[in-house]
């Protein structure tokens, strides 16, 4: 039996359109990936799939966002060159936003989310003959924004999206064994607390709603799958994805083990006697049903079912020839059938 814990680590995704530059001052003009092209071209049905695997924590914003993105048609005197209408740069590394002036005299200001950005340790502002720029570093998802560089009254915009690097599986799932009813739960631990994870069950990924057999649960940096009552249907292989790894993990649900101590035997009972068919398991919580001839058997006034601790009873009063028959008891989720007979001797007076 094959019982291994199989780890994946997806190496980090390409860096996006005008990511940090280099030190050497050039802009990265050979981009990898435009994900707000993207977006823009996908059917809204493959929104979440590429939010998942691109690291958008507010995809609705972002939605917004590109909504508000036009390309300006209208020709600029002040402007030789306007911003992009989108950057993308990875959380921690620098971005670098230039605009071409007509004037090389003129002075631009540069605002985020309306308000106007004043120089410091992160925000650099620079001249260089007609080119504007604005250097923002060691950016964070703080600086994921509008940006608008004016001059006099003209306004070039653009959008900046800050991906956060790639969540990485540092714990992988492992293998579990477990019996039928009992709790079983997954634990694995990755690169950043209260990350978004996928969790998939044969290839299936498990969705919000399956609740009621399925729980998921963030404790930090740590992911949970977890399953109350597990069932011989749960068995199979278990995959934990981040948009950085992959850890897949294989559960195996047995029956659980159960031995008869005492089955039931044949009886032979006299009319208005008592027959009472007894067995003892070794499981106390085990339940169970009567079959009479393969039929169950319904309690009344004169036929009794008890169950208390290891020991399951039928109990039928006042015996008659119709209580002749075949009876069986079937432990509740076990391959068993523990038979005997029940043989009518005489008639009534």
């Amino acid at each position: 039996m094959l019982f291994r814990t199989l780890l994946f680590i997806v190496p980090e995704f390409s860096s996006f359109l005008r990511t940090a530059n280099r030190g050497d001052g050039k802009s990265d003009s050979q981009p990898d990936v435009d994900v707000w092209e993207i977006l823009r071209k996908a059917p809204p049905s493959e929104y979440e799939k590429i939010a998942f695997q691109y690291g958008i924590t507010d995809l609705r914003g972002m939605l917004k966002r590109l909504k508000r993105i036009k390309k300006e048609e209208k020709k600029s005197t002040a402007f030789l060159k306007k911003l992009d209408p989108a950057y993308q740069v990875d959380k921690g590394q620098k971005i670098k936003l230039m605009v071409e002036v007509a004037n090389p005299d003129a002075d631009v200001k540069w605002l985020k989310n309306g308000q106007e950005i004043q120089v410091s340790g992160r925000y650099i502002f620079e001249a260089v003959g007609n080119k504007r720029i604005l250097t923002i570093n060691h950016c964070s998802l703080a600086d994921d924004a509008a940006y608008e560089c004016v001059v006099a009254e003209e306004k070039s915009f653009t959008e900046l999206f800050v991906k956060e690097p790639p969540i990485l599986i540092t714990h992988p799932l492992e293998d579990q064994m477990v019996m039928v009813g009992e709790r079983v739960e997954f634990e694995c631990e990755v690169s950043e607390e209260g990350a978004t994870v996928k969790w998939e069950k044969d290839g299936v990924e498990l969705t919000r709603e399956e609740t009621f057999k399925y729980r998921f649960k963030k404790d930090g940096k740590k992911q949970y799958l977890i399953i109350n009552e597990s069932t011989k249907e749960d068995s199979g292989h278990y995959t934990v994805k981040t948009n950085g790894g992959v850890s897949v993990a294989e559960l195996i649900v047995q029956e659980k083990k159960l031995e008869v101590y005492q089955s039931i035997a044949d009886l032979t009972v006299k009319a208005r006697d008592q027959a009472v068919f007894k067995c003892e398991v070794s499981d106390e919580n085990v339940k169970g049903i009567w079959l009479k001839n393969g039929k169950e058997v319904v309690p009344d006034e004169r036929i009794k079912i008890s169950h208390i601790g290891r020991i399951h009873k039928l109990t039928i009063e006042d015996v008659t020839p119709g209580d002749e028959a075949d009876y069986s008891f079937i432990p509740q989720g076990f391959a068993y059938n523990l038979s005997a007979k029940l043989q009518f001797l005489g008639k009534l007076s």
